[in-house]
């Protein structure tokens, strides 16, 4: 009982679309409508303002992401070699990705799964926003290099002699990464664009569009102005 009350937790505040609240209190807008279309951190900044993004990564690392590993760690006293902890902290990413309060659809889980990693797994957590972030510099596709450090997490996990319960996780997150990408937010795919190069371009530009100010704008009739 005590482990489905935290996986049921784990879902629920998982699921809290911290990019939407903040959207509706701050402009009162629906940030499925604007710029890009996603519940998260890029799209907030572009349409409600960039300092608005420091208080939802608070809430995005530690406590939709963080806050379900800890609670398992401290009151069912399970550690890193727990598959049921890794469990509890993969619901708590599908539940940012497939929302219960947005009808299933949510953000890409990238912070979330951030703050699974600062719980879980620290080293892991620097290779990986090191690697995402040296790529994004050199090559400017945010996309691809996610999704590069993404899948070296089971080999980092491996070499730094991880548990074989943390090497799943990563396994697990590469895998719930891609079906969110592929899936989208349950949209129909885009007029003009070969159905082939539009999953090619979810999967690895985490786009429908190879032109990534065409996705900013394909919402362009709401328009950003008043951005604080």
């Amino acid at each position: 009982m005590e482990l489905a009350a935290l996986y049921i937790y784990a879902y629920l505040v998982g699921s809290i679309p911290t990019a939407y609240i903040i959207g509706r209190l701050v402009r009162g807008i629906d940030i499925r409508e604007h710029g890009s279309g996603n519940v998260g951190g890029s799209n907030l900044y572009y349409n409600v303002g960039g300092r608005w993004v420091f208080p939802l990564g608070v809430v995005e690392l530690f406590i939709k992401g963080g806050s379900p590993i800890w609670i398992g760690m401290w009151w069912l006293d399970k550690d890193t070699s727990s598959f049921a902890l890794m469990g509890a902290a993969l619901i708590a990413i599908a539940g940012n990705n497939w929302s219960c309060y947005l009808r299933f659809t949510g953000g890409r889980g990238v912070a979330v799964t951030s703050g699974a990693l600062l719980a879980l797994a620290f080293w892991q957590l620097l290779l990986f926003i090191g690697i995402a972030i040296g790529g994004w510099a050199l090559f400017r596709s945010s996309g691809v290099w996610v999704l590069i450090s993404l899948a070296l997490l089971p080999l980092w996990s491996y070499l730094l002699g991880a548990p074989l319960a943390v090497i799943s996780f990563c396994f697990g997150l590469v895998a719930l990464t891609s079906l969110k990408r592929l899936t989208g937010n349950w949209e129909p795919l885009p007029d003009g664009v070969p159905k082939g190069q539009v999953f090619f371009n979810r999967l690895f530009r985490d786009r429908d569009f190879a032109s990534r100010d065409q996705w900013m704008g394909r919402m362009p009739s709401q328009g950003n102005e008043g951005i604080g």
